[in-house]
């Protein structure tokens, strides 16, 4: 039992580097039969569903993981994991306009985070995550609060997705084998007998929807006219072949997942001076009631 786990493992890590990612799955839960006490395997299965965007069954896979661990740091990891996946759930719900859904999921995200430090308070990462979720319920706070005092909002959403609805069906009017707005004559280059391939992954770019694998879909990076993908630095190389298309040294995927470290500076310290004065009030309780109390995140 414990080979064929091991093969399996092998086998689905072999798969997942190749980001063939429901393959990697499909042999992680395998190993995971195996051995139903497996960590990696289970850990794994959890990884894989999310890379393919399952933000809810990957939540579930760490969720039961987290039930059977006593370990800090593993602990640490899952919760890591599990709210990094509640993030996706998030960002899903507010590309469909539920932000009421949306505000719920990032609260549980934020939880995640917070039992994540508390069991690895070292993990700079995990801090950097839950900060970044703070300010993303704030703002998620106050569009919703915008649409609640503007009516007309909704409407105004609505003709406004209406018309990018209409751009994208004028912009398909060209081949887009892999409808991301971007003509496939943009995206093969000059000789389209041999297609351009951004980052080498054996899938051309006018098929590969993130052509230089940065985490950010092509669409995204295109701009307003995909026709003429936008050149946010002026180097000559189109955002969506470019991993640092603002040329300030942070590649784009760190930047799609942060804030900025300033931000986090300041919200950090916000944090640190409320926990501080909730310390302070807890200290004068103690000398009131003699009795102690854990601090808590």
């Amino acid at each position: 039992m414990a080979q064929n786990e091991r093969r399996f493992v092998r086998e689905g890590n072999d798969y997942y580097y190749e980001q063939q990612y429901d393959k990697a799955e499909e042999l992680y839960q395998k190993a995971a039969n195996e051995n139903s006490s497996s960590y990696e395997a289970a850990f794994n299965v959890g990884n894989a569903r999310y890379r393919q965007e399952k933000y809810g069954d990957a939540a579930s896979a760490y969720k039961s993981l987290i039930k059977s661990q006593t370990d800090p740091n593993k602990l640490a990891e899952c919760y890591f994991n599990l709210g990094n996946s509640q993030l996706g759930s998030c960002m899903q719900m507010v590309e469909q306009q539920k932000l009421d859904g949306a505000i719920a999921m990032a609260d549980s995200a934020l939880l995640s985070f917070k039992n994540s430090i508390i069991n690895n308070p070292r993990n700079q990462q995990t801090k950097y995550n839950y900060l970044y979720t703070k300010k993303l319920i704030e703002a998620l706070k106050q569009q919703q609060q915008q649409q609640q005092q503007n009516p007309q909002q909704d409407q105004q959403n609505q003709d406004q997705n209406q018309n990018q609805d209409q751009d994208k069906e004028n912009q398909n009017q060209e081949p887009d084998a892999d409808g991301d707005g971007i003509p496939d004559r943009v995206e093969q280059g000059d000789n389209p007998s041999h297609p351009r391939d951004t980052d080498g992954d054996g899938t051309p770019d006018y098929k590969d929807n993130d052509s230089d694998n940065d985490g950010i879909p092509d669409s995204k990076e295109a701009g307003n006219d995909p026709k003429n993908p936008q050149d946010t630095d002026g180097d000559g190389m189109p955002d969506y072949r470019d991993t640092d298309s603002n040329n300030n040294g942070i590649p784009d995927g760190e930047e799609a997942r942060a804030i900025s470290p300033e931000d986090a500076e300041r919200i950090l310290e916000a944090i640190n001076k409320a926990d501080a004065e909730t310390q302070k009030k807890v200290k004068e309780e103690d000398s009131k009631s003699k009795v102690k109390h854990d601090k808590q995140w």
